[in-house]
């Protein structure tokens, strides 16, 4: 809801910047984090299936995503070129130019970046050492500091390789998950210390708070929810919240779409309506895509 909240611009609600870096960073450390938690031991043990898993993986974002290029194409009548074939293969977010990365359903860049963290999850999770920590932290701060402002979404939001520091802390997080337990009442904390996040946000740094302002926050959160201990992760764990959680992905791919479709045809709503409709239409759409898929990829 946080990207969400990023895209929807409409008289006088204005886009939740932070929202979108926000958003972006928890999935990329998220992502890393329950892998490992999840492949981990498979890896460790030597029984990890990468065809099985890759597999997976494509199951449950790519067809979606497809079928978000091609409605797409359909409405927008754009013809078929270099930037829709990238599209198509989750190749855009390589190429440094708004007009490749962002084109088409621009948010499927994401998925462009996420598919390099699997492609390389096995190998590096097999890897990871103290000096191979160091090595991923020391590029990160060179890039981050090397990097000019006019290429901060082309780089340090976008690009794979550097998205991969995300996903890497995540999986650095997941190892030594389960070393130690939190003392209670720390949820509520970390969600003020999220709060706060987001509103120091428009006083920070360009650079920085496109992921490091977040990653004070995130990575302990993710490390204390996932241990549930208290009534916050016990909410989440409701069937409700489980619900919606697993429309997260078609929720993403979708939305951005969907709010430009009702904008288009609903043009005079009042405000808080049109965020209404949005949200209602785009939940609906996705609860509809993730059975129609769930039932096709038996997922």
């Amino acid at each position: 809801m946080l990207i969400f909240l990023s895209h929807f611009d409409y008289k006088d609600i204005h886009a939740l910047d932070a929202g979108g870096d926000c958003g972006v960073a928890f999935f990329f450390l998220l992502s890393g984090f329950v892998l490992s938690l999840g492949y981990g031991p498979q890896i460790s043990e030597g029984s990890f299936s990468f065809g099985r898993f890759l597999k997976r993986r494509l199951l449950k974002c790519y067809p979606l995503h497809i079928l978000c290029l091609l409605l797409f194409l359909i409405v927008s009548r754009s013809a078929i070129d270099g930037r829709v074939i990238l599209n198509a293969l989750l190749l855009q977010s390589w190429v440094p130019d708004a007009d490749y990365y962002f084109s088409c359903n621009s948010v499927s860049w994401f998925l462009s970046s996420l598919m390099f963290c699997y492609l390389v999850f096995p190998s590096v999770y097999r890897r990871i050492s103290p000096a191979l920590t160091l090595t991923v932290l020391a590029a990160g701060i060179a890039i981050y500091l090397l990097v000019p402002y006019s290429r901060v979404n082309a780089i340090l939001y976008v690009h794979p390789l550097v998205r991969f520091i995300d996903f890497y802390l995540g999986m650095l997080l997941a190892r030594y998950y389960g070393r130690w337990t939190s003392p209670r009442g720390m949820e509520p904390l970390l969600l003020v210390g999220l709060l706060f996040a987001l509103a120091v946000y428009p006083m920070s740094d360009e650079k920085f708070r496109n992921a490091p302002l977040f990653w004070l926050v995130l990575i302990p959160m993710i490390g204390v929810f996932a241990q549930q201990r208290g009534w916050l992760s016990n909410l989440l764990k409701s069937r409700p919240m489980i619900f919606l959680g697993s429309l997260s992905m078609p929720l993403y791919l979708t939305h951005q779409m969907l709010i430009a479709i009702v904008r288009h045809h609903l043009p005079d709503m009042p405000a808080m309506w049109m965020l209404t409709m949005c949200v209602l239409i785009s939940l609906v759409v996705s609860w509809g895509a993730q059975i129609i898929f769930s039932r096709l990829f038996r997922l």
